[in-house]
């Protein structure tokens, strides 16, 4: 019998700030497409979990990532969002950066030489991109993104990625904590009851999700006509859900705000400029989530009732969702 995480673990402060350092301080995440940084100078500027961080492309094409924090006195290097800079400068007092991160200028400091004498730089982060995606990691000792995906990898060997152009994103906010939502995707147990449309087309006898390796799951089912999905599902832990097709994907990422609040981040690709089937693929996704949204969001007010402590997992629906929860109790120190 396989019983899931205590309740505690989607409400507490303190079990989330734990969940801060001991997943996301640590594992490789997506951060988003590549074509967002294509332009030397380019930015991206996102909070992950609580910590601000920001992946450039210098004058000489390298990526670059560091923490969104000023050593001075924590101010911003960029806004957040996208945008484009011809400098690493703080827009709180005005210290400037190299591409590497060292202080070049403490603008107006009074010190004998202008420029503070203390190491001060902005802290980096490991940065690297893959087949048209962008991957961090705030750990300076986490083995190279190729080696951490692992089979991931060959999953999607047989799909061309690369080739398929970013078309259109999807951003949603929902209040409940972010493993409420991961339990949520990681079955399809679920499928009958909250999605009528997405039961249909498939044959919900054959859905089962396979723990190939650790650090990912696949979901699998043939269609309602009777024939395998010809497309690929995986989920890569903690946080990236990637369906990718012949002719294009779509790739969710579930980011903690908060104890009590997650952002959905679909991202849309497509193998032609105006993709035919991109406005049904948009679609479906949208009322999906809603379907999710309000199961979910409603799951969460119920386990901060007091009423639920744990339960127990289908070893028939819900091996995903004991995959994903041990590996949580792991890293938290509470397996």
């Amino acid at each position: 019998m396989t019983l899931t995480l205590p309740a505690r673990a989607y409400v507490d402060v303190s079990a989330y700030d734990r969940e801060r350092h001991a997943i996301w301080a640590r594992e490789w995440q997506l951060l988003g497409p590549s074509v967002q940084l294509e332009e030397r100078g380019a930015y991206v500027a996102a909070e992950i979990a609580g910590w601000p961080v920001f992946v450039v492309r210098t004058p000489s094409d390298e990526l670059r990532a560091f923490h969104n924090v000023c050593p001075h006195r924590a101010g911003v290097i960029v806004w957040p969002g996208t945008g484009v800079t011809s400098n690493l400068v703080c827009r709180y007092h005005g210290w400037a950066f190299g591409w590497d991160g060292t202080l070049t200028r403490a603008r107006d400091f009074g010190d004998d030489t202008g420029l503070c004498t203390g190491g001060e730089r902005l802290a980096p982060i490991q940065v690297e991109s893959w087949r048209g995606l962008v991957w961090i990691t705030l750990d300076p000792s986490a083995p190279p993104l190729v080696e951490a995906l692992g089979g991931f990898v060959e999953e999607c060997a047989r799909f061309p990625m690369e080739q398929f152009r970013h078309g259109h994103r999807l951003v949603r906010q929902l209040a409940c904590n972010w493993k409420t939502y991961a339990d949520n995707y990681l079955e399809g147990y679920h499928v009958p009851m909250l999605h009528p449309g997405l039961s249909r087309s498939l044959d919900m006898s054959t859905y089962r999700v396979d723990v190939p390796e650790d650090g990912y799951c696949v979901h699998r089912a043939d269609t309602a006509g009777g024939s395998p999905s010809a497309g690929l599902w995986l989920f890569r832990y903690p946080n990236v859900a990637l369906n990718v097709y012949a002719d294009g994907m779509n790739v969710e990422r579930i980011v903690p705000i908060d104890v009590r609040r997650t952002q959905i981040v679909y991202d849309y690709f497509f193998a032609d400029d105006i993709p035919a089937a991109g406005a049904a693929m948009v679609k479906m996704s949208n009322v999906v989530l809603d379907e999710d949204q309000a199961i979910c969001e409603a799951v969460q007010r119920n386990l901060e009732a007091g009423v639920y402590e744990r339960g127990t997992l289908s070893p028939k629906h819900e091996v995903g969702v004991a995959w994903f929860q041990r590996r949580v109790a792991v890293a938290v120190g509470e397996a």
